[in-house]
């Protein structure tokens, strides 16, 4: 079996314009996603799109492709128009499928790998979730980054892989996207991180006027996915996705006390679409 876990910790540096720093245990889920049926059937603990005490759903993937409104349109798809027709009724490997050719990436697609939370007992707060894509040769050839805002918002980032060689990956992007109230929207994020082996690390900046405003790093080890496993996770991470919640909500309020400013949602979305070049 391919998929596993990866627990570790992720650590959160703020210098300015007020320092703050904490560190948390953590873990996602790595899941190739031509095995999802073969889990359902071998951990009781797990189902694929149904209740269960850890559950994987289509539906909680992709919603980009649902925005509510015009501007959350714009802002989530950028300057790929997705071909929303194509997505409907599809599972989230034939969706990766096609978004791997509407970005214009020609290659002979193997596995798709998701780093992701799962919903536990129905709950899901997901903030972020990777696709990793590789050829048949087993090469890594792209990674998407599939982020969520408290907003319920959702954005995928592309993350481009070519012309890098070797175990560490470097690039960068423009976040144009309300991930936190408290950093700039015109940041760009830049992205460190490694093949995904017996460990899993993950660098993310958000830069700006050249200097890193929020540093964000996560350190993974590699776990085997089994029925026990999925137990100890249960116990020793009871309601991991509302503690998740609930730690964003305390770490904004110290923020908010220290006096750091904020973004107001819809200013912000304003500001994002005039910013973006579509």
């Amino acid at each position: 079996m391919n998929s596993c876990i990866y627990k570790g910790k992720i650590t959160h540096l703020r210098e300015k314009p007020k320092r703050n720093f904490f560190k948390y245990n953590f873990y996602m889920l790595f899941l190739d996603l031509d095995e999802l049926d073969i889990l359902e059937e071998n951990l009781f603990l797990f189902s694929k799109n149904k209740r269960n005490v850890f559950s994987f759903y289509d539906k909680d993937h992709f919603k980009f492709l649902e925005a509510s409104s015009e501007v959350e349109d714009k802002i989530s798809r950028e300057k790929v128009n997705y071909s929303k027709e194509k997505y409907k009724n599809k599972s989230t490997k034939e969706r990766i499928s096609l978004l791997i050719k509407e970005q214009g990436l020609d290659f002979d697609l193997g596995k798709i790998f998701i780093l992701t939370n799962l919903r536990n007992f129905g709950y899901l707060f997901n903030p972020v979730s990777f696709y990793y894509c590789y050829d048949k040769d087993g090469k890594l050839r792209a990674l998407f980054s599939e982020v969520n805002n408290t907003f319920h918002d959702q954005k995928m980032y592309y993350i481009d892989l070519e012309n890098q060689s070797g175990e560490i990956y470097k690039t960068s992007t423009k976040k144009n996207y309300y991930i936190s109230p408290f950093t700039d929207l015109g940041n760009t994020l830049a992205w460190e991180f490694n093949k995904p082996a017996d460990t899993l690390l993950m660098k993310i900046d958000s830069i700006k006027d050249g200097e890193a405003e929020l540093k964000t790093v996560f350190t993974t080890s590699k776990s085997p996915l089994s029925n026990y496993s999925l137990l100890y996770l249960q116990l020793r991470y009871p309601l991991v996705t509302l503690v998740a919640m609930f730690r964003i909500h305390y770490q904004a309020m110290k923020l908010w006390y220290k006096k750091v400013s904020f973004n107001r949602k819809k200013e912000a979305d304003e500001k994002i679409i005039k910013n973006m070049d579509l």
